[in-house]
């Protein structure tokens, strides 16, 4: 199982919400799940990596969290 930060998209009839969260794959990138992101370390410099990871998901594919119930379906 991988992990990697990424933005998630929970829509509603009446508004869309965006959110980092920690998401985990599996060795084939299936989704399997997602958890809060909370930003922590030993040092001042883990937590400026942590960081830049987050403003890195900005760029990744954003996420719908419809895509995760999909494949809690599909098992």
């Amino acid at each position: 199982m991988t992990w990697s930060l990424r933005v998630v998209k929970t829509s509603t009839k009446d508004e869309d919400y965006y959110e980092i969260r920690e998401v985990y794959f599996d060795p084939m990138g299936v989704l399997l799940g997602h958890t809060q992101a909370t930003v922590g370390g030993e040092s001042i410099e883990e937590l400026k990596e942590y960081l830049t990871w987050m403003l890195e998901s900005l760029n990744k594919k954003v996420i719908k969290s419809e895509e995760f119930k999909e494949e809690w379906a599909k098992k």
